[in-house]
């Protein structure tokens, strides 16, 4: 079968995994990063993929919209968002996939058996991609953060194994890998996992990297061990300096205190630290900002991530978005 993959202009791990797996089922798979009508005459698909998010959601359905103005081929979108809205793409008349795409065509997400197909993607990504790559050593979440969907996708927690991911960084390095992001949603989760992956790592590896973390999940001794197996940075999502946001809006439950702790062992370990803040929340005022502001300085990070919310579909926090649009468009009447 011929598979023709839409994905916008970056790495697409979770396409890449269903990419390698399709492959090796003997079938012809390219990638497109823009529609171009002759190019996809030319290969003639069966089957057209297209991989989007909710941001990027436009941007698919323009693609297929397109396909569709010239060619009877089938269209399946997968991705987060058709997995967790398959209406907004049914209803256009596209069909999809939902959950995990391996599992969609016959298969079983296995990540130390089947390595993501990067090369697809280097190939047509500039040079840089190649030596700064993201790599994940397990996925899932079991925080519930309010304005984040993992908790809907219902995903098992899954954790590769160290030989795995060990091998595959192996072969990633061999081949011109010269920095690492782990984007598990929490590298530090598993303590003596961790201890035994970064033991290897230390000994097979050696490249500098950076790491999410969590402020429950890091302590003095897992600093140390980040430190001596060359973690250059830590990565944490705070979101919001009040306690009281963070608490009953966004369902963190991490007091000041510990994220202040958890930020004094990543910085006296002499790794950077490096936050996330989130702009534009339901009920934040100035005073809330100006918390945030103050709250930060004594973290003294070394960098602040700012985003805008995004109300991702069917995420807890769209309740709170919601009803303080009411709120303003009834005036400030209840």
């Amino acid at each position: 079968m011929r598979i023709a993959f839409y994905c916008n202009k970056d790495f697409n791990l979770g396409a890449a995994y269903v990419i390698a797996y399709l492959k090796s089922k003997d079938n012809e798979v390219r990638l497109f990063f823009e529609f171009n009508k002759n190019r996809l005459r030319m290969f003639c698909p069966d089957l057209v993929c297209i991989s989007c998010v909710t941001a990027n959601l436009e941007w698919g359905l323009n693609v297929a919209k397109e396909i569709r103005k010239t060619s009877k081929v089938k269209i399946l979108f997968g991705g987060v968002h058709p997995t967790l809205c398959p209406e907004t793409i049914e209803r256009e008349g596209f069909e999809v996939c939902v959950g995990d795409g391996i599992s969609y065509f016959g298969g079983t997400f296995e990540p130390d058996n089947t390595w993501p197909d990067r090369e697809i993607f280097l190939r047509q990504l500039p040079p840089v991609h190649r030596a700064y790559q993201i790599f994940m050593t397990g996925f899932g979440c079991p925080f519930k953060c309010s304005y984040c969907n993992s908790q809907n996708l219902h995903r098992k927690l899954i954790r590769r194994s160290v030989d795995g991911c060990i091998k595959e960084l192996q072969y990633l390095k061999s081949t011109g890998l010269k920095y690492v992001l782990f984007v598990d949603d929490i590298f530090t989760i598993n303590r003596s996992w961790l201890i035994d992956f970064l033991h290897r790592y230390r000994q097979d590896i050696r490249l500098p990297f950076t790491c999410f973390g969590h402020t429950k999940f890091i302590d003095k001794e897992i600093a140390g061990y980040l430190r001596s197996s060359r973690c250059e940075c830590v990565w944490l999502g705070i979101q919001s300096g009040s306690e009281d946001v963070r608490k009953n809006i966004l369902n963190r439950y991490e007091t000041n205190e510990e994220i202040s702790r958890a930020c004094r062992v990543i910085k006296d370990a002499g790794l950077k630290l490096m936050i996330d803040h989130i702009f534009d929340l339901p009920q934040e005022t100035y005073g809330t900002l100006l918390d945030s502001f103050k709250f930060y300085k004594t973290l003294s990070p070394d960098v602040v991530n700012c985003y805008e919310l995004l109300y991702l579909p069917k995420a807890e926090i769209n309740k709170y978005g919601h009803s303080e649009a009411k709120y303003e468009a009834d005036g400030g009447r209840n």
